[in-house]
């Protein structure tokens, strides 16, 4: 188990390197395909995929615990008659075998001990001091044997479920004591808990998807084979309010990066389409609710592209 614990701490590292070089390395604006006839980029929300990817993390943290947690666990106890000759005389006792199983919650057994001349069992009980000073009280149902102390579950019990944990106790010693009772069976099921817990790395997963999907995406293709330019602006992976603006290549007299100060010594930036008409075209940033256009920071990302876009548009 720690070294399945060890794997997990390794593979999630290994994944906040790769989004934390993703963010910082790549651009925000990539040209994905370049050719002498078209002309491709694409604009992704990293920072809300860097966010959503490190709560998902959260929601995969939490699954693999609850996989991890053992809902069920069952004592089977029997007792054993033995033949024991003493002298002459031949004797007869009796030995008390158990297996103390634990199962998984889709009922695989994980794993099984035998527990040989169980002679009871008792309340143990331990104490805690939370951060507010409280004394907390935990207690645990222990199999004894001559030899060892065995806890019945991994989980100990709390206040409220103490009467339960005696009930247990009550069950085996009342077991112990009547040699004619053949077998034994004590269930301890947590298993409806372990399955109201997957909410939880469920609503970590959806938040952390949701969160993706709500980024803004961004696609431009140029191409001169049909003289035309295509913008597409789509949120939740294009399934839900996809726009696709069309424009013609003729259409476009200039391409440049404009400017506006927000504030603070912050200056953001968008990339615009000049038309014929004179309207401008938004091509690339984002919204910005206290001015009249789209905009965002990397005035150089943006300078590049639309010299490499002019420079497409220019060539033959």
């Amino acid at each position: 188990m720690e070294n399945t614990n060890y794997l997990l701490n390794y593979v999630l590292f290994a994944i906040d390197l790769i989004l934390i070089w993703d963010l910082v390395r790549d651009k925000n604006i990539q040209i994905y395909e370049q050719t002498q006839n078209q002309l491709k980029c694409i604009v992704q929300p990293k920072l809300l995929r860097f966010i959503g990817f490190f709560i998902g993390q959260i929601g995969i943290i939490y699954l693999y615990a609850i996989f991890m947690f053992i809902p069920v666990t069952q004592l089977n106890c029997d007792h054993v008659t033995q033949n024991l000759k003493a002298s002459s005389i031949e004797q007869n006792s009796s030995q008390v075998i158990c297996q103390l199983i634990e199962f998984d919650l889709f009922d695989r057994q994980k794993s099984q001990k035998q527990i040989s001349g169980l002679i009871g069992s008792r309340l143990e009980k331990q104490t805690k001091t939370d951060k507010d000073g409280k004394i907390l009280y935990t207690y645990r149902v222990q199999l004894l044997t001559n030899t060892e102390s065995i806890p019945f579950t991994r989980i100990a019990y709390s206040d409220y479920f103490s009467e339960e944990a005696e009930l247990i106790i009550l069950k085996i010693n009342n077991f112990l004591a009547q040699p004619l009772e053949k077998n034994l069976v004590v269930k301890q099921d947590y298993t409806l808990a372990g399955y109201a817990a997957i909410g939880i790395p469920l609503f970590w997963l959806l938040l952390g998807l949701l969160i993706i999907a709500s980024g803004s995406f961004l696609d431009c293709n140029f191409d001169k084979e049909s003289n035309s330019l295509s913008i597409s602006r789509y949120k939740w992976f294009g399934k839900l309010g996809k726009v696709v603006l069309v424009y013609s290549l003729n259409e476009i007299v200039d391409i440049k990066v404009e400017s506006f100060n927000s504030g603070e010594d912050s200056t953001d930036h968008r990339v615009t389409l000049i038309l014929e008409s004179g309207e401008s075209i938004l091509l690339i940033g984002s919204y910005n609710s206290g001015n009249s256009g789209f905009y965002s920071s990397g005035f150089q990302e943006k300078q590049e592209i639309v010299k490499i876009i002019k420079s497409f548009l220019a060539s033959n």
